[in-house]
């Protein structure tokens, strides 16, 4: 049976749509000085709400070699208000601004969050991390234990490799187990549970 989204739900919008919400977005916010850029929506983009990409750093002379992408996570995004995915492409907006506009690497720094303060002034809701964390755990298949310091890292692939990865916290070796929506018992004193994008460390 075919779940229906509910009626305030954002489905996967077609690619004009997008376009035409990036396009206000640009005009009301940041005085039409964004140049264009690719949309698109992703599939495998399941720990993050939106990311911005480039292939080329802010200063390169080239536009061929320079791509720019914006990608939004229809996975997470596809069922809620189109609220959450506005204020999502805004975000990645913010970090677009920093490439094109002020030539430097996307970051949260003080330029992030002062453009966010502005646009939230005006009636947005950007937040630095996305609030999603029952929809990124319900797509969770995989999970590795630290066996020194108990920390966890769930995945949506089975990218972690224990035998040439290490707990990014202290380097103690790692186990698959069970992947759940709860935290698992501590197995040291420093326990802790950390977010997906948590590095680890090639042993």
């Amino acid at each position: 049976m075919t779940r229906r989204p509910p009626d305030h739900a954002s489905p996967v919008l077609a690619a004009d749509r997008l376009q035409s919400l990036w396009a206000d977005l640009n005009a009301r916010h940041f005085r039409n000085a964004l140049p264009p850029i690719e949309l698109a929506w992703s599939r495998r983009l399941t720990t993050a709400a939106g990311m911005f990409s480039s292939r080329g750093g802010p200063r390169e002379p080239d536009p061929a070699v320079q791509r720019r992408i914006i990608r939004l996570s229809s996975p997470l995004l596809c069922d809620r208000p189109e609220a959450d995915l506005l204020c999502t492409l805004a975000h990645e907006m913010i970090h677009q601004w920093q490439f094109d506009i002020l030539k430097r690497r996307p970051n949260h720094g003080p330029d992030f969050r002062r453009k966010m303060m502005e646009l939230n002034d005006a009636g947005l809701v950007i937040t630095i991390r996305h609030r999603f964390e029952g929809e990124v755990l319900a797509l969770v298949k995989y999970a590795w234990r630290c066996l020194g310091c108990g920390t966890i890292y769930r995945r949506q692939r089975r990218t972690i490799r224990p035998g040439r990865h290490r707990c990014g916290s202290c380097r103690g070796s790692l186990r698959e187990t069970v992947p759940s929506l709860e935290p698992c018992a501590p197995a040291g004193p420093t326990s802790q549970i950390v977010q997906l994008e948590l590095d680890l460390r090639s042993s």
